[in-house]
Order: structure tokens, then C-alpha cells, then sequence
């Protein structure tokens, strides 16, 4: 393919992404309905602690409903090459960024340099990105899950060992009196100490989320083993095209329906118990439209304006969605420019959706879960919090950015 056909490709491709309203309905429901929940909450119709009961609720019962009903559809060979190259670039770009993530921050004292790291290598992938990369994309559940699993594990691992390393601070009446040191500690203190850094890392399998991701990837590989289909299901079906030839040689076109029997893994829930996919449809609706309020409830509660007049917050909130989407995107092109060479001409290890994916979601603010650990052991609490509220912002506005870039990257050929 020479440069001129690639060029039509991507010309195409972005015309057919700009000039439809598909993306931009999605954005534009984007923005406001976050903006909504910030001016509710700003108004006081809202309750500024709702927010917790939103992100509650999205975090336990809607994306654990939106995780497995993801993998409930048909699989093949290349769907499943497909979701493993996410899954081996995802550890591959937390690995790195853990490594580098520092370096951008090095004229900052440690405790700021541990946080910003964090900040900028892990993002709100789970909360933030999965609603809003699975209302641009309609085939965006199924790598936004297997991406998730390696950002878990960094989150509650490595990423918790880091921010832990300072000594966990004393209090009283919820109220930090005094830094602890870990030959000062008394039993209790050990003991609890102990309980927190474990239940840390239990979070890393025993999660809502992990779970259904683990259960519905099990359903969707499984589907994969020679003569597992035994589930028959009769189903109804719609064939479009010729319909019939009258006498004078007439061709009608039209569409009609037909009932055939489909087999199925018995591990399908959804054509087992048919109404189970009703159910995780309705509790993944929820996911979205509560996620977005709880976003513009949580940027009313933190301090904009105080987080604007800060230079190193504006430096770090670049660096977040800007840097790091590019970071990855860089990476998924190298390793599909090198699977590009190895598999044979004209097949693909990963798919544009797939990569537009893993560069939206990476684009997302930073993950709260740092933001708790900057404030449990006191590592720039206040810095991580506004860095946080900023970055949505800018999240917010680089949308659109981003869109347009992995569509013209898209249209590349190693990306089919």
C-alpha cells in the first residue's frame, strides 16, 4: 500500500468519524452530563456526599454487570489474539511507566515525586474511561475489561508498595497528630499496619469488577474447545437480499425472517437463562449516566480555582493527558508495526478499536485510588486531590483530541 492510498485511508477515515454524529453525541453527552452533576452540586441540589453513594453503586453493580455482559458474544481465533496483545501492552506500558513516570517530576521532593508518578502512570481507567469508551465505541467492552486487569494489578500492588512507603501517620478522632515511625510502633499499630497492606493487595482478586472480568473471559475463551457447542437455541433470524423472481424474470429484494437452531456453549448465561441478559444490560445502563454525575459532583467538591493558579499542577496535568496517551500509543503502533512483520501480510495482532481503547482510557485523570493512598499516607493529599479536578477538566476538553488522533491512527494498515 503506498503512501497515497494510506493517506486516502485516513482521510476517509476521519471524514466518516467527523462528519457523523456518532462520536460527537457521545462527547457532547459526555460533557454534559458531567457538567450537569457539577452544577447540581455546585446549586446544593445535589448532595455533595452523594457522590460516594454514586461511585458506590457504579463500582459494585454496574461495571461488574458491564464487564461480564461484555464477554458475552461470539469469539474467534482472531478476537482472541486480538485481546491478548492489550492485555501483554498493558503490563508492558505499566511496567514502563512505573519505571519513568519519576523522571518527570525529579525538582520536587520525594513524597510529591511518588504521587505525580503515580498520578500520570495509573488513570481512572475503570471509572472515568470504561463509560466513556464504551459510549463512543459500541465494541469497546471487551478490551476495555482485559485492559483493566493489568492496571488492577499495578494499582493495588506496585503502586500501592510506593505510595505506603512513607510510615503510616497516627491519629486521633480521625485527625493526623503525629508520623509514626515502624520501630515506634506498638503491637496495634504493627497489626494494623499489617491489615491495611494486606487488604490492599486482596483487593487485586477479591474486586466485583476482576471477578466478572474473570468469569465472562473464562465464558468467552471456553467457547474456543472443539464440540463445547451443545446448548441449542432456536432462534430468529434475518436474511437480506433476493427475495424471489416473479414471471418476467423480475428480482425482489427485501428481508425476510427465519427460524434456525444455534448452538451455544452451555457457559453462555445469557441464551441459557435468557432474562440473566436483560438484567446485566439494565445494571450496566446505570453505569454511564451515574459514573458521569459522579464526576461533576466530584470536580465541584475539589478546588478548580486554587488548582488553575498552580504551575506544577498545570505541569502534571499535561503530563497526564497528554504524555501518557502518547506514551502508549507509541508503544501499541511499535507492537503492531512488529506483529505487522511477523503474522502474514494482511492480518493484524490488534484491532483500531482496541487501540483507541487502551489511548482513550489512558487519557483519563488519575485514578482515586492514588489519590486515597496520597492522603492515607500523607504523600501531597492536596496536591493529588486538585491535580485530580484539573485534569478532568482538561480530560474533558482533550476528548475530542484524542478521538481524532487514534481515528486517523486507525486507519493505518497494520491496524486492518
Amino acid at each position: 500500500m503506498n503512501l497515497y492510498s494510506v493517506g486516502s485511508e485516513i482521510g476517509d477515515a476521519l471524514k466518516e468519524t467527523l462528519g457523523g454524529w456518532g462520536m460527537w453525541s457521545a462527547i457532547i453527552a459526555t460533557i454534559s452530563v458531567i457538567g450537569l452533576g457539577f452544577f447540581l452540586t455546585l446549586k446544593n441540589i445535589l448532595n455533595k456526599d452523594w457522590d460516594k453513594v454514586f461511585i458506590k453503586v457504579v463500582m459494585v453493580v454496574g461495571l461488574p454487570s458491564l464487564a461480564l455482559s461484555g464477554f458475552l458474544t461470539n469469539i474467534t481465533v482472531k478476537d482472541l489474539i486480538d485481546q491478548l496483545a492489550v492485555l501483554l501492552i498493558g503490563f508492558a506500558f505499566y511496567a514502563l511507566m512505573m519505571l519513568i513516570s519519576k523522571y518527570f517530576f525529579l525538582k520536587y521532593d520525594k513524597d510529591l515525586q511518588d504521587t505525580f508518578a503515580m498520578c500520570i502512570a495509573l488513570a481512572s481507567t475503570t471509572f472515568f474511561g470504561t463509560p466513556i469508551v464504551t459510549a463512543i465505541y459500541g465494541d469497546a467492552k471487551i478490551p476495555a475489561n482485559i485492559f483493566n486487569v493489568p492496571y488492577r494489578v499495578f494499582l493495588y500492588s506496585l503502586a500501592f508498595m510506593i505510595m505506603s512507603k512513607k510510615p503510616m501517620a497516627a491519629t486521633n478522632n480521625g485527625n493526623v497528630v503525629a508520623k509514626i515511625k515502624k520501630s515506634e510502633m506498638t503491637v496495634e499499630d504493627l497489626a494494623q499496619s499489617k491489615k491495611v497492606k494486606k487488604q490492599a493487595l486482596k483487593n487485586i482478586f477479591v474486586n466485583p469488577i476482576l471477578i466478572a472480568t474473570f468469569v465472562g473471559l473464562i465464558i468467552w475463551v471456553t467457547q474456543l474447545i472443539p464440540g463445547i457447542d451443545v446448548l441449542a437455541v432456536v432462534e430468529t433470524k434475518t436474511k437480506s437480499g433476493v427475495i424471489g423472481v416473479d414471471a418476467n424474470n423480475n428480482v425482489y429484494e427485501g428481508s425476510i425472517s427465519y427460524v434456525d437452531t444455534v448452538y451455544y456453549s452451555p457457559l453462555r448465561i445469557d441464551k441459557l437463562f435468557p432474562p440473566s441478559a436483560t438484567i446485566l444490560n439494565a445494571l450496566a445502563a446505570i453505569c454511564t449516566p451515574l459514573a458521569w454525575l459522579a464526576i461533576g459532583m466530584t470536580m465541584a467538591k475539589g478546588n478548580i480555582k486554587e488548582a488553575m493558579k498552580d504551575k506544577k499542577l498545570w505541569y502534571a496535568a499535561s503530563i497526564k493527558v497528554l504524555v501518557a496517551p502518547a506514551i502508549i500509543l507509541i508503544l501499541i503502533c511499535g507492537v503492531a508495526g512488529i506483529g505487522s512483520l511477523i503474522v502474514d501480510e494482511g492480518t493484524t495482532i490488534i484491532g483500531k478499536t482496541a487501540m483507541s481503547v487502551m489511548v482513550i482510557m489512558t487519557a483519563a485523570p488519575p485514578a482515586n485510588v492514588v489519590v486515597a493512598y496520597a492522603i492515607s499516607y500523607e504523600k501531597g493529599a492536596k496536591e493529588a486531590s486538585n491535580l485530580t479536578s484539573l485534569s478532568t477538566l482538561l480530560s474533558v476538553v482533550t476528548l475530542p483530541v484524542w478521538v481524532v488522533i487514534v481515528t486517523a491512527v486507525g486507519a493505518l494498515p497494520i491496524f486492518g
